[in-house]
């Protein structure tokens, strides 16, 4: 009797230990960059259909509540206990919010969590952010899929969109919406922005309009230098920017090489291109131009 007392008490201690050990002793601090940006005091908003809020920050911890795309939250900590989900990693914040009149209080993590909020001139909201990275074959760069959501004032969804986005050291993102810039069935246009600070970092946008019922890709553009040695930049002009020919969509790319590194006063070997696209009110597509 007494050594089958002592084989379950020893089963229970084990299996205890085997419990705590999946639980993190202690919330460990996340210092690492992440294209979120947030800090204690800022004002972020629920991307994801719909995000569980827990008691503690991980998977281990209980749901205590959810949050509806669109809901507003409050940063109150700094990021914890960075884990992949979704197959990206993330911290943990510590967050407030709103039930009804009341504040609450819990964790969440941030990939649940938009990049950045902008309203158009109707009033609806734009949220994007991260669905999950797509390509882990190379260590350099990414291939992440950016979600677009758009909500109505009442942050009713409206529709959403995503595209293929390639990262390789951005170090930070944010977006600005436009009126139609002169095309003809578009009501808003989208611009999100991954950009590149270092020496051959590029950075990147992506357009997309919104036709009142669908999305549209549009032509996006592209920069980067490296060291002062070299410098590629492209330039996006849409109708009511040219002033031209109102179903045109140019783009102006400039490229310099330095001819002598060593000279005093650096000297380029500039090309300059123009690519143009076709705007039908429903696609742009490049114009090819026989030479």
């Amino acid at each position: 009797m007494i050594r089958s007392l002592i084989a379950i008490l020893i089963c229970v201690c084990s299996l205890s230990g085997h419990a705590q050990q999946d639980e993190p002793a202690a919330y460990a601090v996340n210092e690492e960059f992440n294209l979120w940006n947030k800090n204690k005091g800022d004002m972020a908003y629920v991307f994801a259909d719909v995000a569980y809020i827990r008691d503690n920050p991980g998977l281990y911890g209980k749901v205590i509540d959810s949050l509806q795309v669109g809901a507003p939250v409050i940063i109150r900590s700094e990021g914890y206990n960075t884990m992949m989900i979704k197959d990206f990693y993330a911290p943990w914040h510590k967050i407030e919010y709103l039930v009804g009149s009341s504040k609450k209080e819990g964790f969440i993590w941030l990939g649940l969590l938009a990049f950045n909020i902008n309203k158009d001139n109707e009033g609806n909201i734009w949220l994007y952010g991260f669905n999950k990275y797509t390509n882990r074959s190379n260590d350099e760069s990414t291939v992440n899929l950016c979600e677009v959501k758009l909500l109505d004032k009442n942050t009713n969804l409206i529709a959403k969109t995503s595209y293929l986005v390639t990262m390789g050291g951005q170090t930070y993102t944010d977006a600005k919406v436009f009126g139609n810039m002169g095309l003809e069935g578009i009501r808003a246009i989208h611009r999100v922005g991954f950009h590149g600070e270092a020496c051959g970092i590029s950075t990147e946008y992506y357009y997309i309009g919104w036709t009142g019922s669908d999305f549209v890709r549009l032509p996006g553009k592209s920069s980067v230098s490296d060291a002062g040695v070299f410098y590629y930049n492209e330039k996006l002009l849409f109708p009511s920017e040219h002033n031209l020919d109102p179903t045109l969509i140019i783009k102006d790319i400039e490229e310099g090489e330095v001819i002598d590194i060593d000279a005093e006063e650096l000297e380029y070997k500039i090309k300059k291109k123009r690519t143009k696209y076709l705007w039908n009110g429903q696609v742009a597509s490049e114009i090819i131009e026989m030479k």
